[in-house]
């Protein structure tokens, strides 16, 4: 099987033990993008494999945790780089100094082949086989991500957390899966009214979120729910092929907006990050700049949330785009910069 790249939601060990999780399927050669999720620390706690205890890093999925990480590596100044595409400095990995990569799929596989297996393995493979009969999409193209992959997992209290290669397979999943949460006959099913309730309140305390809008987000949520009473998720993954390759395209920021725009296209939002490609009807707030075609998602929380004809609120960074390869120049609007924490994308619904 030929060597494949680091993909989004990989994770990766350094030497200090040190577990990063891939951000995107796009990176330089010398160095990997992520997110610093587990350290290990002395004393006991939730996440421990082999006599040695991980605590998270990140606290929540939001920009000011990522900033607290990030400054966290201060003291560990290699995995901090400047990307030079994007614009923006990002905690990254250099490949001189992984000392593991831990790849979704393969340990899918290993679930799929062993004998013994926890409570939550057996619910892993109980739930990638009902994805793949449903969706027809072979069990190869799936895999396992989260603390699951790092098998640092707790019965009773992890998540499942499923990946999809590929733009082909993760649309029959999403086709499947839609159907499948609405079907009492199927397995799955979405999260109780009181489950929904406490994640809109708390969505509503760390994103530019009301409880209702975040109930709006909810309620257009495909990927996750529940199997046999686990919470899942399911999340789209582009194979190298698919995404684009480092430094195609040069990102410069042009300060911050906030833009209703109508959805022209929403094939790749389902990814991270997740692209609209729209035509911009009102700028509400900052630079009035024309050529804005897309809103580029970093924020998972966003991730397709929209359709197409859908008109959305939208603020973020305004980024010039110089595309090498076609020789183009267009603008777009950046959700999930490091400077963020107010930014969002919502969509406009019953106006």
């Amino acid at each position: 099987m030929a060597k494949r790249g680091f993909r989004d939601r990989d994770f990766l060990r350094t030497p200090e033990g040190f577990l990063f999780c891939v951000v995107g399927s796009t990176h330089p050669p010398d160095k990997v993008m992520a997110y610093l999720k587990y350290v290990p620390r002395a004393g006991a706690g939730p996440w421990s494999r082999g006599g040695t205890t991980f605590y998270r890093a990140l606290r929540d999925y939001t920009m000011a945790s990522l900033r607290e990480t990030l400054a966290f590596l201060r003291d560990y100044p290699f995995y901090l780089a400047y990307f030079e595409a994007f614009g923006t400095e990002m905690s990254a990995v250099p490949v001189d100094r992984i000392e593991e990569h831990y790849k979704p799929e393969e340990r899918l596989r290993e679930i799929a082949s062993s004998s013994f297996l926890d409570t939550l393995e057996e619910k892993t493979i109980g739930l990638a086989d009902l994805i793949s009969d449903i969706s027809g999409v072979s069990m190869a193209k799936l895999g396992v991500t989260g603390s699951i992959l790092l098998k640092i997992h707790v019965p009773g209290i992890s998540d499942i957390d499923l990946v999809v290669y590929g733009l082909k397979a993760s649309l029959k999943v999403k086709e499947a899966l839609s159907r499948a949460l609405d079907d009492k006959s199927v397995e799955v099913e979405r999260f109780s009214s009181q489950m929904v309730r406490s994640w809109c309140v708390r969505k509503s305390k760390t994103h530019p979120l009301t409880p209702e809008e975040a109930r709006e987000i909810m309620r257009r949520k495909w990927n996750i729910g529940l199997y046999e009473g686990t919470r899942f998720s399911v999340h789209p993954v582009l194979t190298e092929k698919e995404a684009e390759k480092y430094g195609s395209r040069i990102y410069r920021p042009m300060g911050k907006a906030t833009v209703k725009a109508k959805v022209l296209d929403a094939t790749w939002s389902i990814f991270l990050p997740a692209i609209y490609e729209v035509e911009v009807t009102a700028f509400l707030e900052g630079p009035k700049i024309k050529g804005i075609r897309e809103i580029c998602s970093y924020e998972d929380l966003y991730a397709g949330i929209a359709s197409e004809g859908e008109e959305v609120l939208a603020k973020g960074k305004v980024e010039m785009v110089v595309d090498k390869n076609k020789g183009a120049t267009y603008y777009r609007l950046l959700i999930g910069s490091l400077g963020g924490g107010d930014e969002f994308v919502k969509p406009i619904v019953g106006r």
